[in-house]
């Protein structure tokens, strides 16, 4: 188990590995791909100021260079979130939680991840946001108010597991 510092960044096991995967692919793929057209495009063409291919070609460049430096700086400092050490007694990074809307009895479940895997559509909720913040450290049978932009909402902890 470890304490949950807000200010850190965290990511699960398949969190760390994605992210991994995705470095990866950038240096070696992207890096290459971008290599060989800008090779492509000297070959064959003559440059201006105006070239917006070449102009097209430097500014992804520049993404994929500064998204490698984000990965590496994320994958370095992040605290990874083992299967052992997801709790099932409160609500933690690798939570699965199910939330009952007091007011309307609707149920939600998602898993609280770190936010450079976050994906709502997929049922992967960063514990930055608005819910998964409330519902930090809390248990099975709690209530917290969880301020949205329709307003005020109260969440009842329904379970917590793997």
């Amino acid at each position: 188990m470890f304490e949950f510092e807000p200010d850190r960044v965290y990511l699960t096991e398949s969190g760390y590995r994605q992210l991994e995967a995705e470095l990866k692919r950038l240096q070696t793929v992207e890096r290459a791909r971008i290599a060989d057209e800008f090779r492509a495009y000297k070959e064959h063409g003559e440059f201006s100021s105006e070239d917006t291919e070449l102009e097209s070609l430097k500014s992804e460049l520049a993404y994929v260079e500064a998204r490698i430096l984000e990965l590496r700086n994320v994958l370095q400092n992040a605290i990874i979130v083992r299967e052992a050490d997801i709790p099932t007694d409160r609500v933690g990074v690798g939570s699965v939680v199910t939330i009952e809307e007091v007011d309307t009895g609707a149920r939600k479940q998602f898993r609280v991840v770190g936010a450079m895997e976050a994906d709502p559509e997929k049922g992967k909720l960063s514990y930055q946001a608005p819910i998964a913040r409330a519902l930090m450290g809390h248990q099975v049978g709690d209530e917290v108010e969880v301020i949205l932009p329709k307003g005020t909402v109260r969440y009842r902890i329904v379970q917590i597991e793997k």
